[in-house]
């Protein structure tokens, strides 16, 4: 990843030694005058003269930087290094001082980098490595880079920031649900009903028996059914469907949604699609109003999916609505639904209910609006709606981990299924 920019308007200003000679010289100026010394006027003037004969000289020096960044990798883990390579050039004609810079950092990626860039000459260039690694998940800024240029008595100080900045992605949490009562929680024999398989088209077609077909496909219900010799024709394989609906309000009602909530929902959402997707399945994600799909026919990946989590921010409460509706014209041809959610009204129930498809099975999270403790009566009688209207839904409570919610989603499929 790189970024490129040039940069030759700089701040100039005298630093405490430069003021310091100001002062000094006017006050030699005034006594001078007042005293009636034509020496000390003069050693006054001198003196006041020279950090403001600096000061010209260096606005008189035209100066041109440009930056690229290479970040390897560019979209990370949480709390993993990531090497972010700096290329200073010198495109302009002149030579270059030597450079105190400071790369600018968002707080998460911890203490901003400083290093010295050597006089460079017309053309050249110089690369400082650095690397940064965050605790917290989202899209994180690094530049623009801060230039520090002083004379060589530091009189005078020149401040530049050369405009421009590369980006570091970090992934969401990712936890372990394999460990819970509901191994994967997808599509187990034994563990979870059939009436909560992952569903989408069939992976086994019928047609009429030809000579030479093997008679151990033969399908006996559909020989039966039409009176006439019928083979299983398996031809391409089933298309499982699971769609990830994530709630990323950023209020429920007039209650604001707390920031610990939502990065449990981020957390929950990124270890779910962890497990249905590498189980083989079409996965879609819906958050922000936005569909997420593998592009050019294949299923959405990992990463792709843990990306765009990554970078999730709480949106306006109308977003939800295109959300759910675009989650119920994919699930339409019959998908798992699995959504993460805070508490919602009577209309946003009944609007989430029917992306469900008759047949299809749904499975909710339901988190509490704020991170105070215990589930919320809010969360509940949600959870409560849902499960009226087909779902197995459960309310957590700000303490629990992700897993044992998981777990317990799964338990309550079971229990629904007998």
């Amino acid at each position: 990843m790189a970024r490129r920019t040039r940069r030759r308007g700089l701040t100039d200003a005298l630093t405490v030694r430069g003021r310091c000679f100001l002062a000094a010289g006017l006050a030699l100026m005034a006594c001078g005058i007042l005293m009636g010394f034509r020496d000390i006027t003069r050693i006054g003037v001198l003196v006041a003269g020279l950090p403001i004969f600096v000061l010209l000289i260096a606005r008189r020096q035209q100066l041109s930087f440009a930056t690229d960044r290479t970040v390897s990798p560019a979209i990370v883990p949480m709390d993993q290094w990531s090497a972010v390579s700096l290329h200073v050039r010198n495109p302009g004609p002149g030579r270059t001082p030597i450079l105190m810079a400071e790369e600018q950092l968002d707080y998460a990626l911890g203490d901003r980098p400083r290093f010295v860039i050597p006089k460079m000459a017309p053309g050249a260039a110089h690369e400082v490595s650095y690397r940064v690694r965050s605790s917290v998940r989202g899209r994180h800024r690094l530049g623009p880079l801060g230039l520090r240029i002083k004379d060589p008595f530091e009189l005078t100080l020149r401040l530049a920031v050369v405009r421009g900045t590369g980006e570091l992605i970090v992934l969401p949490k990712i936890v372990d649900l394999n460990s819970g009562q509901v191994s994967g929680g997808l599509g187990n024999e034994g563990s979870i009903p059939h009436m909560i398989a992952l569903h989408g088209e069939d992976d086994v077609s019928v047609r009429e028996y030809r000579e030479g077909d093997d008679l151990r496909r033969i399908h006996w219900p559909a020989t039966a059914r039409t009176g006439e010799l019928m083979v299983r024709q398996e031809d391409r394989p089933a298309t499982r469907r699971v769609v990830l609906l994530l709630d990323d309000r950023a209020a429920a009602g007039a209650v604001p949604r707390a920031s610990g909530s939502f990065e449990w929902a981020i957390t929950a959402m990124a270890s779910i699609a962890a497990v249905v997707i590498q189980e083989g399945t079409n996965c879609f994600l819906v958050a922000g109003g936005e569909l997420y799909a593998g592009h050019g026919g294949e299923h959405l990946r990992v990463e792709a999916a843990l990306t765009e989590l990554a970078v999730a921010e709480l949106q306006e409460p109308a977003l939800f609505t295109t959300s759910i509706e675009k989650a119920g014209e994919v699930a339409a041809a019959g998908a798992l639904c699995i959504a993460v959610l805070s508490a919602m009204s009577d209309h946003e129930i009944d609007a989430l209910a029917r992306v469900r498809p008759p047949g299809s099975a749904g499975l909710a999270i339901v988190t509490p609006i704020s991170d105070a403790v215990g589930h919320g009566p809010e969360a509940e009688a949600t959870a409560a709606r849902l499960r009226e209207r087909g779902w197995s839904a459960v309310a957590v409570s700000s303490g629990i981990s992700v897993a044992q919610a998981w777990s317990s989603v799964g338990a309550s499929a079971v229990r629904a299924g007998r």
